[in-house]
């Protein structure tokens, strides 16, 4: 009885395993699609609404999904705040703090960082052509994200659900 339900919790830790690994690829790829569509709306705040940087970041984190939200509400926070930061001392605090809440990887880190490095330094045209810059580069990763999603997630669901039947095997 024991036996049982010890290889009934290996199986059930195996396969949760897999799928968590598995859920990272979607995530990612979902979370780039936020980010992208965050950035349009950052782009549209900037030079249609002529709206300030603060409060466009702040429009944007409100139409925008977590955990991409929360990046934008940072950056206006600081932006905000006391402190009197620049937008690129902001925005780079704020990706640092909240990139370990997301799935994606140190090159959309690298994008955003440098995108933040401009904004706020130039007139709405040139911020315009870096915001579509980045998201031309996201959108990149954004393909290459899915294609990993295709590779691996069948993958990393197999192999957790495999490796616990293999240790319940060797278990007994």
């Amino acid at each position: 009885m024991i036996k049982l339900l010890g290889a009934l919790l290996i199986l059930f830790a195996g396969t949760a395993v897999g799928f968590l690994q598995a859920a990272k690829y979607v995530d990612r790829a979902k979370e780039l699609r936020i980010l992208i569509h965050a950035l349009q709306r950052l782009e549209t705040e900037i030079n249609y609404g002529r709206t300030a940087l603060p409060v466009a970041c702040l429009v944007t984190a409100e139409a925008t999904e977590q955990p991409i939200r929360e990046l934008f509400q940072m950056t206006a926070n600081l932006l905000q705040g006391e402190q009197e930061l620049s937008l690129h001392e902001a925005w780079s605090t704020a990706v640092e703090q909240c990139w370990s809440t997301t799935s994606m990887k140190t090159r959309e880190k690298e994008v955003l960082l440098r995108m933040g490095s401009v904004l706020g330094m130039s007139d709405s045209e040139d911020q315009q052509k870096h915001l579509q810059l980045a998201q031309l580069q996201l959108k990149t990763e954004e393909v290459t994200a899915r294609e990993e999603q295709d590779k691996f997630v069948k993958m990393w669901r197999s192999l957790g659900a495999l490796g616990a039947v293999l240790i319940v095997i060797l278990m007994v």
